[in-house]
């Protein structure tokens, strides 16, 4: 046990409508067979705006290769050189792939990307979407899809004092972080505020040299700094677009040296009566979310916060030395569900702060859970593979599994942690039971009536009494009754509209106080409220004052209750889970943990007149871990972002749980949560690059990006954690360790339930940068299936601990997903591979066989459209009570290359659109209804003219009797491979679908042709 810390597809000519949207989840399971990155190859397009991205290399990482131009990636250590004369003439030839690509699909290249991705933004139809996604030169087709903000901390992290990190680590506070720019990509900053607080940058006097960490001003004007690298940051600071009276653009200082905006997607996808009236078209921030992550990641030292008047003493960022450049890429808008964050201008952001060379990336934005091939992790790929360090937020979808975000191996993605219990209040009830909670309320109120808001409710004639009571239950604006709130403190329930939003209906009303439940139970939030605010989790409470009608409560700042403190840190409830559903699992996400739960940092006085304020989020941790970096790069700038990630991960504290033990659940915690001293002094690192990296996309991406790099599986990647999607049989995984001193390391590895054997088991470094490589074997022995296995993978030596966290899912068996057979006759047999992941027997049961709708039809190619002569179109109706919906095109030829795309009852369209043959696609437990189908011929490797698809089409109710497999139950050792048999008998002539299922873990869709 390792010590606590202190501290689609188509809108098609057919005029087919589509919602992208996935099948995922327990209702639905895409086939055929998932590709190397574990991602389904089902994919839905509509009508939008797309970011396409193509094979080429970008600036970045471009080694060479066309023909007259030479690399332009830069050396190591080095940032990228965008307007050297080989940059622009690599760039040029970029832009001419990217045109030539967008007119073959009868479009036009909008914003256009050469630095950090090479690809572009362009307004597509869903057909011409699909139709791209299927061109050799294409890597990735991705909605712009419009991200929100994910919504301490020193003194938890043992950073202040003579004792602290600082002071014992990084040179104290003054060198904290001293020659570091942290980039910070989120909704801007508010420049007046005290932690951004700066000089005015100076020009150099004649015959005196740039000293790093002391910004200065280039003869043209902008604020440039010698970083602790040797290189040169060089900003920008942008005026407004909207010549708005509050941004003149020459507000950056020698704290913040760059202020950057990205508005064009938003301005041209979001009409100005949707936009919020106070938003600045420059990076002026008005949600206060990045001045917040800015101000955590690099605020000033030794400034003195108050909120609503009560006095939090003197707080500081985590790297107060640090310089910030800022990246606004999120406006506001009146739309609650989106965030107004568009991919393409992250993309842009990020390409900016490649060419400007910050050390240093925070993204504090949502993100996919499915894949590393979408803009903003290619992005940051290549932003990584110039050495600037990635803190990504988890998500706030916890606690659900599967939501964890930022699933890339070069980013650090950051979960949340709680980390103090001195912001608490009481609830006092009048029958003496005390309830406690969160709260930084600057005044208290004594034992008052108290009222459920739901027996409050405003009396509206045009809305039902049910309607009323919720809307009242949730303490929507205006839905309580003054006459019954006046005086009063009134209990409301967490949900559907801003927690602080509530305490304004409250005083609205004339409520004096307010009871802020969580029903559910989770995390409790420090918020700044209209009136005094208490909130805490239902244990009874709303219970309670239900059936006491003549209760009454005061609301106390502190904690009365006398109750044993919670334990610190504890993962929040909101934030997001794993395991990661990309690349089928096999990488561990998050990667570690900080605090991210009422975290006080500064704020923009735009909305709500504070400078300061307390927020919750995945947000608030990524800048902790943002700023982390900074001190390490400030320390030993030529250490690369995989080993500052590895320094951290293996030297992390454990989590709590609620009652005080360890927390093993590495899909909340990832290594666990970050130690400030111990990560300065790793002893050993899992570095890796460009080639670790782009190794790892090859394989992800099917193949043939990068045809020189070779391919490493997710399973491989030199990150330290170790995941297993699916644990079969004897697993072996391969690592790296690079030395940081000389020493020598033995081996402990401990996952219950599973047998595993590390070789060699003791490493020998016989000088720095020396790395060895070593292996493990994994085995289950007693594990149960389809759920993770947990532990540690730890080196030790006399003077350091290197600790890798360890999640493994053994499963009962594998199978193919789709299997085809043309039977001679109406009786036959097929054999099936299957591998086994148990010693034990394997039952099977079938579905099926059902008989298939059969639409046969003779279609001309079209790669860029899809119309009736190039489709054949189809309709299936499932019953009420359908165990499985199965689709399939299937060529009768093999040089034609059919597509399915199937639209679902409620809108959704699903495309399986691969360079296969032939598709399929199987959905359990389908919703009833009417289901249209496509199949479409994209094209023909013969050039022939023509060519014949036949599209099948049936529901499966249950087992019809006509379809064994033996042997049943399979016995197979575990890892070993077999074959089990299928037999069918009395098949009329047509083709005949069924399931067949290898206990609770695979399945195989079987289609059986009968002439």
């Amino acid at each position: 046990m390792r010590r606590r810390s202190v501290r689609a597809a188509t809108a098609l000519a057919l005029g087919l409508p589509l919602v992208l949207s996935s099948l995922a989840g327990p209702a639905a399971a895409v086939g055929p067979a998932a590709g190397p990155s574990g991602q389904p190859s089902a994919q839905a397009y509509k009508d939008g705006q797309y970011i396409v991205m193509l094979k080429g290399q970008p600036l970045a990482t471009y080694d060479g290769g066309v023909a007259g131009i030479a690399a332009t990636k830069p050396a190591k250590g080095k940032k990228v050189d965008a307007d050297s004369p080989q940059a622009r003439k690599y760039a040029a030839h970029l832009n001419r792939k990217q045109q030539e690509v967008a007119a073959a699909a009868g479009t036009a290249v909008g914003e256009s990307f050469t630095t950090a991705v090479n690809g572009f933004t362009a307004d597509l139809t869903a057909e011409q979407a699909a139709m791209l996604a299927k061109n050799p030169q294409v890597l990735s087709v991705s909605e712009n899809e419009q991200l929100s903000p994910d919504y301490s901390s020193t003194e938890f992290l043992g950073l202040p004092g003579e004792d602290g990190a600082w002071e014992q680590r990084y040179g104290g506070a003054a060198n904290a972080g001293k020659g570091v720019v942290v980039g910070v990509i989120d909704t801007g900053y508010y420049p007046a505020n005290a932690f951004l607080a700066g000089d005015k940058a100076r020009k150099l006097k004649q015959g005196e040299s740039p000293q790093v960490g002391q910004p200065y001003l280039t003869t043209d004007g902008k604020i440039a700094m010698l970083k602790a690298d040797g290189e040169t940051f060089i900003g920008e600071c942008q005026k407004a677009q909207d010549n708005s009276r509050d941004w003149k653009g020459s507000e950056c200082n020698s704290k913040v040296l760059s202020a950057r905006y990205y508005a064009e997607d938003f301005l041209r996808l979001v009409p100005p009566a949707e936009r919020d009236p106070k938003e600045s078209i420059s990076p002026l921030d008005i949600a206060s979310h990045g001045t917040h992550t800015a101000t955590t990641a690099a605020g000033n030292d030794g400034v003195k916060a108050t909120v609503d008047g009560r006095d939090f003493g003197e707080g500081s960022g985590v790297a107060p030395e640090a310089k910030v450049s800022v990246y606004k890429i999120c406006w506001e808008d009146t739309n609650p569900s989106t965030g107004g964050c568009f991919a393409s201008a992250s993309v842009a952001a990020i390409e900016q702060a490649v060419k400007d060379g910050v050390d240093v990336l925070n993204y504090s934005i949502s993100g996919n859970n499915n894949s590393v091939l979408d803009p903003v992790a290619l992005a940051f790929f290549n932003a990584a593979a110039t050495g600037i360090f990635v803190s990504a937020s988890a998500g706030n979808s916890g606690p659900a599994d599967t939501t964890v975000n930022h699933s890339a191996p070069w980013l650090t993605t950051v979960a949340a942690s709680t980390f103090s219990n001195e912001l608490q209040g009481t609830v006092e009830l009048s029958d003496g039971s005390k309830y406690r909670g969160a709260s930084i309320m600057s005044s208290e109120v004594p034992q008052t009536a108290l009222i459920l808001s739901r027996n409050a409710a405003v009396k509206d004639d045009g809305k039902k009494e049910t309607d009323e009571t919720e809307n009242a239950r949730l303490c929507l604006p205006g839905s309580l009754d003054a006459a019954k709130a006046t005086g009063k403190i009134v209990v409301c329930e967490r949900g559907v509209n801003p927690r602080a939003e509530k305490s304004v209906t409250v005083k609205d009303a004339g409520g004096v106080g307010m009871v802020l439940v969580n029903v559910p139970i989770g995390s409790l939030d420090l918020d700044l409220h209209a009136v005094p605010t208490v909130h805490i989790n239902d244990d009874g409470f709303l219970a309670k004052v239900a059936a006491g009608s003549g209760l009454t409560a005061a609301l106390v700042d502190h904690d009365t209750t006398g109750q044993p403190e919670p334990p610190l840190p504890q993962i929040a409830d909101f934030s997001s889970r794993g395991p990661s559903t990309a690349v089928g699992g096999d990488l561990l996400k998050p990667d570690i943990a900080a605090p991210g739960v009422g975290v006080l940092a500064g704020v923009s006085p735009l909305v709500g007149g504070e400078n300061f304020g307390f927020m919750s989020g995945t947000s608030m941790a990524a800048p902790q871990v943002a700023g982390l970096a900074a001190l390490v790069l400030g320390e030993n700038p030529k250490w690369s972002p995989a080993a500052v990630k590895s320094a951290m991960m293996t030297t992390a504290a454990d989590v709590q749980t609620a009652d005080g033990e360890a927390n093993d659940d590495k899909f909340a915690t990832g290594a666990g949560e970050v130690d400030a001293a111990a990560m300065a002094d790793p002893g050993l690192v899992y570095d890796a690059g460009v080639l670790d990296w782009a190794g790892f996309l090859e394989t992800a991406s099917g193949g043939d990006v990068w045809p020189d790099v070779d391919p490493i599986a997710a399973k491989d990647v030199n990150v330290p954690s170790i995941a297993l999607g699916t644990l079969t049989g004897p697993v072996t995984v391969t690592r790296t360790l690079t030395a940081l001193e000389p020493g020598s390391y033995s081996a402990a590895i401990d996952v219950p339930g599973v047998d595993a054997v590390v070789e060699p088991s003791q490493l020998d470094f016989t000088e720095a940068g020396q790395s060895l490589d070593f292996t493990v074997t994994f085995t289950n022995d007693s594990a149960a299936y389809g759920k993770a296995a947990m532990g540690e993978l730890t080196w030790s030596s006399e003077d350091h601990t290197v600790t890798a966290p360890v999640a493994l899912t053994p499963v009962a068996a594998l199978a193919p997903p789709a299997v085809t057979v043309d039977s001679a006759a109406a009786s036959g047999e097929q054999t099936l591979d299957v591998t086994s992941g148990t010693d034990n027997p394997i039952d099977i049961t079938v579905e099926g066989l059902a008989k298939a709708n059969v639409l046969t039809e003779e279609k001309t190619p079209d790669p860029n459209q899809i119309t009736a002569a190039s489709s054949v179109i189809s309709k299936l109706t499932v019953p009420e009570g359908a165990t499985t919906a199965q689709f399939a095109i299937n060529a009768a030829a093999e040089t034609a290359d059919w597509d399915l795309y199937v639209k679902t009852p409620d809108g959704q369209q699903i495309a399986v659109a691969t360079a296969n043959t032939s598709e399929s696609l199987t959905l359990k437990a389908p919703a009833a209804g009417d289901y249209e189908v496509i199949g479409h011929l994209w094209g023909t490797s013969d050039g022939a003219a023509t060519a014949t698809g036949t599209l099948n089409t049936a529901a499966l109710t249950g087992d019809a009797g006509n379809l064994t497999v033996t042997p049943d139950p399979l016995e197979l050792p575990n890892g070993q491979s077999g074959k089990v048999t299928a037999k069918w008998s009395g098949l009329g002539s047509g083709s005949w679908v069924g399931l067949v299922k290898f206990g609770d873990s695979a399945s195989t869709a079987l289609t059986i042709n009968v002439p």
